[in-house]
């Protein structure tokens, strides 16, 4: 640990930190509503039907040095890199792994890095399911390259970010088990905030994509990012996080392999948001002017 600490203070260079976004389809809402009025997971969707809700939209965070060549590209997109099946062995970076070889072929010297968003609820696409793996990791080659192009894309337009502080509020919320309410899950969360544009909500489970979209549609910021299977501030891994309307209707990580209480997602939210305001120095102590 101090060798690599030593060797990043060696490292350190003028940084300049610019966002971008963009937006593509790759993945689909596995939580299908079936006839009895229940929903259960659709693992495998050969036919690439583009089932339910979800979010395709990726941002981008890019860091380059003082004369402009781009050191570090972190890509933030929300779904389950399970395009290999259960029938592949090895192990694989996924589709991730082919959009970062693919990025960096690209950007010569520059370090590019995937995050997962809210992608509890949201399997790919494209799935490789015949058993050959040459075939299979070429079905995961082309997820990958998708989201690569489409990346690179959205690389040539980056906006710069104007320099400022990084804050953060860590705190563990405490939940109920779901299921044996003699137990809890104790729950880190950490809510971070750059300057005044970017604020990052990150989440220690698979919390389902309804999260990330409310998140970003009520931080009172111009670029709200939801990480998710983010562990950051101790406590245990939370597992499938639903939201209510998902928790109610059921299926794969909403009533089933899930164990924190119903709510706990809409709670885990609203304590980011009440955070991003406290970390805006919105909150007073005493009665403000009528």
């Amino acid at each position: 640990m101090f060798k690599a600490i030593q060797e990043a203070s060696q490292s350190l260079f003028p940084a300049k930190l610019n966002i971008g976004r963009g937006s593509i389809q790759l993945g689909y809402n596995r939580l299908l509503l079936r006839d009895d009025g229940r929903a259960r997971a659709l693992f495998d969707n050969l036919e690439r039907v583009p089932h339910g809700p979800v979010d395709p939209e990726f941002v981008l965070l890019r860091v380059d040095d003082a004369e402009g060549r781009t050191r570090a590209l972190l890509v933030h997109y929300a779904a389950h890199a399970v395009v290999l099946g259960p029938t592949n062995c090895k192990y694989s970076a996924d589709y991730p792994g082919v959009m970062q070889r693919k990025a960096e072929q690209e950007l010569p010297g520059a370090q590019v890095m995937f995050v997962q968003g809210g992608a509890g609820d949201i399997n790919p696409l494209f799935m490789a399911r015949s058993g050959k793996e040459d075939d299979d990791f070429r079905v995961v080659d082309k997820m990958g390259e998708h989201l690569a192009t489409e990346v690179l894309r959205a690389n040539k337009r980056v906006q710069p970010v104007p320099a400022d502080s990084i804050q953060v509020k860590s705190e563990l919320l405490t939940f109920a088990d779901r299921w044996d309410k003699s137990r809890s899950l104790d729950v880190g969360i950490a809510t971070v905030l750059i300057g005044k544009q970017i604020a990052i909500a990150a989440v220690p489970g698979e919390a389902m994509h309804k999260l990330q979209t409310t998140w970003k549609a009520q931080a009172d910021v111009p670029h709200p990012l939801f990480y998710g299977y983010t562990f950051s501030n101790g406590g245990t891994w939370a597992g499938y996080i639903p939201d209510l309307r998902t928790a109610a209707y059921g299926g794969y990580g909403a009533d089933a392999s899930t164990r924190i209480e119903i709510g706990a997602g809409e709670r885990i939210m609203q304590r980011h948001l009440i955070n991003l305001y406290g970390l805006q120095g919105m909150w007073r102590d005493t009665p403000g002017r009528p």
